[in-house]
């Protein structure tokens, strides 16, 4: 377990998480050859770097309404806690939102800054490549509106509380259309977890009848 504190908001990142993104980087990389092991490091720590902006974007909007929080990274990603029924809807919304928001803002700006850094060295240039991709597509990908991603918590924002049938049931149909294009397009690691989502929604509008 690793703890520290940055910007004094606490943050703990928990061995699963090494151990998710070292897998993703193994995954990425296979058939490398000898500079396999240097590259999932550097898809490691392009990772811990981006998932954390992305977290310190929930994080950053959440003090700025003056309430504690703490970074956790975990697993698949992390998540930014807050006192729960404190926020109002569209204070959900923007906290939800800055996450992805600071996430893409960091993609763009090593995307445009690269090319004029003068970097010679392969590994590093790598580093940045690596870093853009999963900024960008992490963003991205978090916005679609499926629960629990940040797009179905905004949209979840959007619509209230009174309509989360309706909200449930966006969810759901989006998670098995990207399922479908994820199989189909052979991206099967996105088309497994929307399955999973797919399935997670199904159980949540069951309970909800």
């Amino acid at each position: 377990m690793l703890d520290f504190n940055l910007f004094k908001i606490p943050v703990r990142v928990e061995p699963i998480f090494w151990i998710t993104l070292g897998l993703l980087g193994f995954m990425s990389h296979q058939g490398a050859g000898d500079q396999m092991l240097l590259l999932i490091a550097l898809f490691v720590m392009a990772g811990f770097i981006s998932i954390l902006v992305h977290e310190f974007g929930h994080a950053l909007m959440i003090k700025k309404y003056n309430l504690p929080t703490q970074v956790v990274l975990s697993s698949f990603g992390g998540y930014a806690t807050y006192p729960a029924g404190v926020l109002d809807r569209k204070k959900s919304f923007l906290v939800t939102l800055a996450g992805p928001l600071l996430q893409a803002l960091l993609g763009i700006v090593v995307l445009i800054a690269t090319p004029h850094l003068g970097i010679d060295g392969t590994l590093i240039r790598n580093f940045l490549e690596t870093l853009t991709v999963i900024s960008l597509i992490w963003a991205v990908l978090n916005c679609v509106p499926v629960l629990p991603l940040d797009g179905g918590r905004m949209l979840e924002s959007a619509l209230g509380p009174k309509k989360i049938k309706l909200t449930v049931t966006i969810s759901m149909f989006c998670a098995v259309a990207l399922c479908i294009v994820g199989f189909a397009t052979g991206f099967l690691f996105a088309g497994i977890f929307m399955a999973m989502f797919a399935f997670q929604n199904y159980q949540m509008l069951e309970r909800l009848k």
